[in-house]
């Protein structure tokens, strides 16, 4: 019989404590991994926000989109940024005290555990679909809470599908890297996962394919 290894993305504590060991650096595997400037507020762009929405960002660390979702929302609308790590969140509940952006809430907890008797006008995944090691379960978890005609946004990087067949003999090295910086799983096919909702699924490719935007809408 094959040997399987265990996927540690599916452990919550695991990649608690391995985005808790990042979370000062997290800044420079942006840049190691070349992530396109304009990136994220591209992928904000697609939320289709306006004022009085309500958006819910699924593993938003750092938050670096806070104000900018804030200001969208404006005040009657609803910021929720949800994190498993602590020390990721730390940066993200001081810019919501500078800022005093009180149409935010941030929520150290597992997505899993989350819910919410209002449901979101939009969802989104910044830099960390990937990082969830059943990620057909928390798009199904998530996709509960998203109102009819809401979007989902799935902002995220891939080993593009030319580079793929090319990667196998290095595959072994990349998890290893993978699992010690930013935890994104490198043999996940994310868009595949996201078709697996059954709606059309449209994408924005960057950086030769290695990143990209997905938008899908219930």
């Amino acid at each position: 019989m094959p040997i399987t290894t265990p996927q540690p993305r599916s452990d919550p504590k695991w990649v608690e404590a391995r985005f808790d060991r990042i979370a000062r650096s997290y800044w420079l595997f942006e840049r190691l991994f070349i992530v396109p400037r304009s990136a994220r507020t591209r992928a904000i762009g697609k939320l289709g926000l306006g004022p009085d929405d309500r958006v819910l960002t699924v593993g938003c660390g750092s938050f670096p989109e806070l104000c900018e979702l804030s200001t969208l929302v404006g005040p009657k609308g609803a910021v929720v940024g949800i994190d498993l790590s602590e020390k990721m969140l730390r940066r993200a509940y001081a810019k919501k005290t500078e800022l005093q952006l009180n149409n935010t809430e941030l929520i150290h907890a597992n997505i899993f555990n989350y819910t919410n008797e209002q449901s979101f006008n939009a969802i989104y995944f910044p830099y960390s679909l990937t990082s969830f090691g059943e990620p057909h379960r928390v798009l199904r978890h998530i996709w509960d809470l998203l109102e009819p005609g809401g979007r989902l946004v799935v902002l995220d990087a891939q080993i593009p599908a030319m580079v793929r067949p090319w990667a196998g003999p290095a595959m072994p090295l990349i998890r290893s890297f993978m699992e010690r910086t930013v935890v994104g799983d490198p043999d996940m096919e994310p868009l595949a996962e996201l078709k697996k909702l059954g709606s059309p699924v449209q994408v924005e490719y960057m950086r030769g394919g290695a990143h990209f935007i997905a938008q899908i809408e219930k």
